[in-house]
């Protein structure tokens, strides 16, 4: 966490902005939606709809188009300005230790340019920023659900908890196995480097089988904790996807009983079915997004930029 704290510090300007664009995006949906729901309302009631509504409604829509686009790209290069410090970061701390005998181990810092730099750079990329919106959207949602009717905010909450908790115990098994191919590709790498680098020397000894033994060893290793990490992602992705559709089942069976009893308009129920997604649609990749997040900064925790 000490090397994404300098990330977040040297290019904090972009990153405030990636997140102040995220709030404004969300909610520009969140106006979008209540406004969605009132047309239906006066819909339902045979009220009179003005132009001057139907233009709001129009430039929402563009609103939140233009708003989602522009939160995307200053996200993209929000995370791309945290990967070029990152690698920039690892460079001259590299050259700063190879001026210094002794303490530049060449075999790991290869295994860093080749692992856990490549893995870094490509979760700062494509996932940093989206689970940030994907969290700002969910807090930024309930706060707003609730005041639009408790009952059916806790109706979408309470199962939701439920679904983070078998998320939680999941990713942590995901997590660990996903840790440990990637300790053990470190070691598949270094002992390939010490093979090429060292040839001589082991040929000399006879050490070649051994290295290669070694080598194959920690290949076998790596590749079936990789084919483990497959199934497991594949089976909790499917359960987890599953259970995410629990929220929305109950939100319409108990939400219809409401709107047939009177005690809330039609509109407040679609609001409801148009912002639930944002609470409930990333459950089912959340095991991946976890486990990708704790392997990210474990990842982070062996380059040292400092």
């Amino acid at each position: 966490m000490k090397v994404l704290r300098i990330l977040l510090k040297r290019n904090s300007l972009w990153v405030l902005l990636a997140s102040a664009l995220a709030i404004i995006s969300n909610l520009s949906q969140m106006i979008f939606a209540y406004f969605i729901g009132e047309l239906v309302n006066r819909i339902e009631t045979r009220t009179l709809i003005s132009f001057y509504f139907v233009g709001i409604c129009a430039l929402l829509m563009a609103s939140n188009a233009f708003t989602l686009l522009l939160y995307q790209y200053v996200g993209r290069l929000a995370a791309e300005k945290m990967a070029h410090s990152l690698r920039m970061g690892y460079a001259k701390k590299l050259l700063y230790s190879a001026r210094e005998i002794g303490k530049c181990d060449v075999a790991s810092a290869m295994s860093v340019a080749q692992n856990e730099l490549a893995f870094a750079n490509n979760y700062l990329g494509n996932t940093f920023f989206d689970i940030t919106g994907m969290l700002f959207m969910g807090v930024l949602a309930t706060f707003f659900l609730l005041f639009q009717n408790i009952i059916l905010t806790l109706v979408i909450i309470i199962p939701t908890l439920l679904i983070l908790l078998y998320v939680y115990f999941s990713s942590q098994r995901l997590s660990g196995i996903v840790s440990a191919a990637q300790n053990e590709k470190n070691r598949m790498n270094k002992v390939a480097y010490y093979i090429v680098n060292a040839h001589p020397a082991l040929k000399i000894f006879s050490g070649e089988e051994f290295a290669v033994n070694s080598y194959m060893e920690h290949f076998a290793n790596w590749k079936k904790q990789w084919e483990k990490t497959g199934r497991l992602s594949a089976l909790y992705n499917t359960l987890s996807g599953i259970l995410s559709r629990l929220p929305l089942l109950l939100l319409l069976l108990i939400g219809s009983f409401m709107v047939i009893k009177g005690e809330i308009p039609m509109g407040t129920l679609i609001v409801f079915l148009y912002l639930q997604k944002s609470l409930t649609q990333s459950i089912m990749n959340l095991p991946n997004w976890i486990a990708n997040f704790k392997v990210f900064t474990t990842d982070l925790g062996r380059i040292d930029i400092v």
